[in-house]
Order: structure tokens, then C-alpha cells, then sequence
């Protein structure tokens, strides 16, 4: 019996330590993974080298440059013309076109004020002269009708009610002959030669401005009417460029700021100042435009309506420091700068520092560091990329 209860109480022992291992091999494997997703991302690499090795390489450092770095709105927008320089051109009667002259259809073409584009054929045109001249034909004899009513109003011998139907239809006949002049007026047709008596059966489609053919919308022996819009003529004469700014940008902006368009068709940063802002939000998307013109006229003019542009409105300017864009090293993981940190006659020692990039200026980029430097720090302008490479000592 005791031997039994020995051999029993030695089973129980190896059970019990058998479960508390098992226990322990689970555990380990939890404790790890808790360690790794809790582990710190480093603060600094630290990268060291022989001074053999610095002298072999020929790195080129250098300091922080503090400079007054402009505040800038980045936008697009539109080359546009102002509305009186959009011109649609229609003739206010129905015909036919008769002649169109050489090349004024092309789009593109410059044309000047008052030269002839294009010829109609209008019975209606020829109607309006015919009534025209028989209504001043007819005025002399209502004129002369009306002094008779009047002599005999004078000596009581005619009737009141002729004079004053005799004085209506003179009036109401002058009123019919200027709104024909004013009809054919509005044709082209001059006064002095409605005196004349010439019936024309052409109408003159002429341009009422200088600027450029936008399009034509007519061929020979096309019927029009009072409605088609038959030529679109567009000046550049005053050519701006039409920007969108964001709601949360708007209350930055104000007239006679300087904006900077670079584009590779006009030239870098070119000049243009705010010479008309917004006061509404468009409904679609949540912007004011602004308009600006060209500091320069000259290359204004190489503007075309509805070109794509690209600027910067600049706001105002504020101290930064920044480095040579040549000093920052772009990797997979972030922006870093490489800082000199000591140097002896046997090693050279430099820290690899995490940075955040801001806005350039020229070949100069904003800088803002993870940890503050002293003005007098010297950090590696060019090829950081080779120190980069040589690996270092990761410090928490």
C-alpha cells in the first residue's frame, strides 16, 4: 500500500511539472509579439566612419540658411476675356448668304472693325426699304393735308374732328418713317443714302471690333434667320487670367497681390498682379475666382482664351530655415539630413536626422527638424546618399 501511494504521488509531480513547462513555451511566443508591436521607431541613426574614409569621400557640408520665404496659395485657373470682347454676330432680319470673303471663315483669322465678312439676300431687307420710302412719299401729302385743317380751323370753317385726324395720321406716318430708319439702321443701311432713293438687296455683314475669328457658322446659300449667331470674333485686348481659390484660402487674398505663373510656354515665374477679387462662392465648387493681369503686356499677349494655367499667390513672407534641396535625402521611410556630429583624427561621426519638408524657394527647400540644431551645425549638402549607405548605430 505505501508503495502504491509513493509510485502514485511521484505520477502527480511529473504531471503537474509537465503542465507548468507546457505553460511557460505557450507564453514566450506572446511576450515577443507584444514586444515588437511596442517597439519604438528610432529618433536618429548615428553613422560613423574612419577619417580615411571622410578625406576618400569629399563630402561637402554646409549650414542652415535663414531666408524670408514667401507665403504662397497654390491654384489654377484660365486664360479669359472680359464679355464686351466676346463678340456674336447676327443680323436682325431672314435671308440668305450671298458671298463670303476669302479666308474671314477661318478660325483664327484677324479681322478689323468694319471690314465686310460676308453678304446676305433679304426679300424682307427689300420690303423694309420699299415701306420706308413710301411712307416718306406719303408724309408730304399728310403734311400738306394737315396745313389745309388748320387754315380752315382758323377761319371756322372746317370741322375740328378733320384736323384731328388729319393731325394723327401725320404723326403716326412720321413715327412709322424713323422706326424704318432705325430698322435699317441696325442693317447697315446709312441714312444719307436712304435719301437717295436706291433700293439695296445686300446686307453688309461687317466686324464691330478688332480680334480674331472664332468661329463661323455659315456657307454660301445658307439660310439664316434673326436668331443664328453667324460669326464669333474675341480680342485679346484685354486679356487676364481667371484663378479659383479655395474656401479655406479666400480670406488670404486681397487686390494688388503678386502672383507667380510658371509655365514652360511662357517663360518662369512670370509676374501678374490681383486686380479684381470675387465676392461670391460658386455653388459646385466651394471658390471665389480672382482676376489678375500680366505684369508684362508682352508675353499677355501670347495668352490664349482658355489656356490652362498654373500659380502661386503669394500672401505674405515669413523667416524659415532651409537647406540646399541637394541635402535632403528622399527614402522610402521619410526625409532625412545628415549633421555632422564630431570629428578626430581617427573617426568622423554624423547623425542621420528625420525631417518634415516645406515650401521651395528657388533651389533652397524648407526644413523643419525633429529636434532642434544650432545655427552653426554642419549638415552634408551633397552626396549624403554614399554616408547613407555605409549603415550606423540606431539610437532611441
Amino acid at each position: 500500500m505505501n508503495t502504491l501511494m509513493k509510485i502514485y504521488f511521484f505520477l502527480s509531480v511529473l504531471a503537474l511539472t509537465g503542465l507548468a513547462s507546457c505553460s511557460k513555451k505557450t507564453e514566450s511566443p506572446a511576450k515577443a509579439t507584444v514586444a515588437d508591436t511596442t517597439k519604438a521607431q528610432p529618433k536618429s541613426e548615428q553613422i560613423k566612419i574612419t577619417a580615411e574614409q571622410f578625406k576618400n569621400l569629399n563630402l561637402s557640408l554646409g549650414n542652415f540658411s535663414e531666408i524670408v520665404m514667401n507665403e504662397e496659395i497654390k491654384v489654377t485657373g484660365t486664360v479669359e476675356v472680359p464679355p464686351e470682347n466676346l463678340v456674336f454676330i447676327s443680323i436682325p432680319t431672314n435671308g440668305f448668304i450671298k458671298t463670303i470673303f476669302a479666308n474671314t471663315t477661318l478660325s483664327g483669322k484677324f479681322v478689323t472693325k468694319g471690314m465686310i465678312l460676308a453678304t446676305v439676300e433679304s426679300i424682307e431687307f427689300i420690303q423694309m426699304q420699299q415701306d420706308y420710302f413710301q411712307a416718306v412719299a406719303h408724309s408730304a401729302f399728310l403734311e400738306k393735308e394737315l396745313e389745309r385743317q388748320q387754315t380752315l380751323s382758323s377761319e371756322d370753317i372746317g370741322v375740328k374732328k378733320k384736323l384731328q385726324q388729319a393731325d394723327a395720321e401725320f404723326n403716326s406716318n412720321r413715327a412709322l418713317i424713323k422706326a424704318l430708319e432705325a430698322k435699317l439702321k441696325l442693317l447697315g443701311v446709312n441714312a444719307n443714302t436712304l435719301k437717295k432713293g436706291d433700293i439695296s438687296t445686300i446686307i453688309n455683314i461687317v466686324a464691330p471690333i478688332n480680334g480674331y475669328v472664332r468661329a463661323a457658322h455659315i456657307n454660301t446659300g445658307k439660310a439664316i434667320t434673326s436668331n443664328d449667331v453667324l460669326f464669333e470674333l474675341i480680342s485679346k485686348d484685354d486679356l487676364h487670367v481667371e484663378l479659383k481659390v479655395l474656401e479655406k484660402d479666400a480670406y488670404k487674398i486681397r487686390k494688388g497681390q503678386k502672383i507667380v505663373i510658371d509655365d514652360k510656354r511662357l517663360g518662369e515665374n512670370i509676374k501678374a498682379t490681383v486686380f479684381m477679387v470675387g465676392q461670391t462662392f460658386e455653388d459646385d465648387t466651394k471658390a471665389i475666382n480672382i482676376h489678375a493681369h500680366l505684369d508684362n503686356k508682352q508675353i499677355e499677349q501670347k495668352l490664349i482664351p482658355g489656356m490652362f494655367v498654373n500659380a502661386k499667390i503669394l500672401t505674405g513672407t515669413r523667416t524659415t530655415k532651409t537647406l540646399p534641396e541637394s541635402a535632403v535625402l528622399r527614402e522610402s521611410d521619410g526625409n532625412s539630413i545628415i549633421v555632422l556630429e564630431k570629428q578626430n583624427t581617427k573617426e568622423v561621426v554624423f547623425r542621420k536626422i528625420p525631417v518634415k519638408l516645406g515650401a521651395t524657394q528657388g533651389k533652397n527647400i524648407e526644413v523643419q527638424l525633429a529636434e532642434e540644431l544650432g545655427s552653426s551645425a554642419l549638415v552634408v549638402i551633397e552626396k549624403g546618399h554614399f554616408l547613407s549607405g555605409m549603415g550606423g548605430t540606431v539610437e532611441d
